[in-house]
């Protein structure tokens, strides 16, 4: 696995929170992977960083408690 900051991000909010999913690096590399186009799409489309950032973590954490 290719660690990323938004891979290594959700793996420790996973652990934090005690979901089973934190050992599962493929749903966190997937995950890492759409925050990282949402990142991309957003500063393409004139997001600040800050913007485009808050999004990319929102899709990271998306319906995760």
């Amino acid at each position: 696995m290719d660690f990323s900051y938004y891979s290594l991000y959700l793996k420790r909010h996973l652990q934090e929170v005690s979901d089973p999913r934190a050992g599962d690096e493929d749903f966190i590399e997937a995950r890492a992977e759409l925050a990282v186009q949402e990142y991309e799409d957003m500063r393409r489309g004139g997001a600040s960083v800050d913007v485009a950032q808050e999004c990319a973590v929102s899709v990271l954490l998306d319906g995760i408690e």
